[in-house]
């Protein structure tokens, strides 16, 4: 049975199926990874990183067969952006690097502008400011030069988190509008529940607290119609330190212990440690800037 197998299969390369089978295969895998990706899409949303990260690397093997240039990039992003949330930044900065490199052999400017992002996200993460500025500057040249979408809006909020953590506060309001403008002229409801969160922390450190509380429920509401987890993280994060900035420590505990739950349920024990600091302290402090 081994021999008459082998025989076909020899029989089939001599009739000429290699073409057709090579073409079929290549065609088959892309789209397998396409959907394995898509998979870890849904489970890094949902905060399930073991998951995520399990089939990120699915599909990056399958697109390291068939050497899919773009694929590969995108896998990389993928699990830089896992590797960033598990607190592993030089893993996520090796990711980040690799895809960028991919990205400048396609002279892709989505995808420089896309990694680019990533990368800055990273050196902000580790207190380089300059290197994560000069990042985001091109990522922002980049983005500019594709069809109007959230890579933009994406550009101008990282920047407008740089002149936040500047304490320029006004610079970072005139970002984030611009950011906000773009995505309510794509309907872009997400968009537009991530700028009013970072308006939100804005101004709080300005002391406008009402206009700070109005955009953090508005971010909190739309995050959770939408069920993305990482958007009620920050809103919450918002609103507990809005609640600390205003004296009003029974509210940021109500907050506060929503907020500790979801880390909890993420197995984000260090963030938990901070939260229970926070709160103990009663001390107002900025938000953790992410993208």
């Amino acid at each position: 049975m081994r021999k008459l197998g082998w025989l076909l299969i020899f029989l089939a390369l001599a009739l000429g199926g290699c073409a057709g089978t090579e073409k079929f295969a290549l065609s088959d895998l892309r789209q397998e990874a396409v959907a394995i990706n898509d998979a870890g899409y849904a489970y890094y949303r949902q905060a399930r990183w073991k998951l995520a990260h399990e089939k990120f690397s699915q599909a990056l093997r399958l697109n390291r067969l068939i050497d899919h240039r773009p694929g590969i990039a995108a896998n990389l992003n993928n699990l830089g952006a896992i590797a960033q949330e598990q607190g592993d930044l030089d893993q996520a900065r090796r990711y980040f690097e690799e895809a960028l490199a991919i990205h400048r052999e396609l002279g892709d400017p989505a995808g420089l502008s896309e990694s680019l992002n990533n990368l800055g996200t990273v050196f902000q993460a580790q207190g380089k400011t300059k290197e994560a500025g000069d990042c985001y500057r091109q990522a922002l040249a980049y983005a500019q030069q594709t069809p109007p979408g959230p890579l933009l809006s994406l550009s101008l909020t990282h920047l407008g988190d740089l002149a936040r953590e500047g304490r320029d506060y006004q610079q970072a309001i005139q970002l984030y509008r611009q950011a906000l403008e773009l995505d309510q002229g794509r309907k872009d409801l997400q968009g537009q529940a991530v700028r009013w969160a970072r308006l939100g922390r804005t101004y709080t450190a300005l002391g406008d607290y009402h206009q700070a509380s109005t955009l953090l429920q508005d971010s909190l509401n739309e995050m959770r119609r939408l069920e993305n987890t990482q958007g009620i993280v920050d809103a919450l994060d918002g609103l507990t330190r809005l609640a600390l900035a205003q004296g009003n420590r029974d509210e940021a505990r109500s907050y506060g212990d929503r907020l500790l739950k979801i880390y909890l349920a993420r197995n984000q024990a260090k963030e938990a440690g901070e939260l229970e600091a926070l709160l103990a302290g009663g001390e107002h402090r900025p938000g953790p800037l992410k993208p």
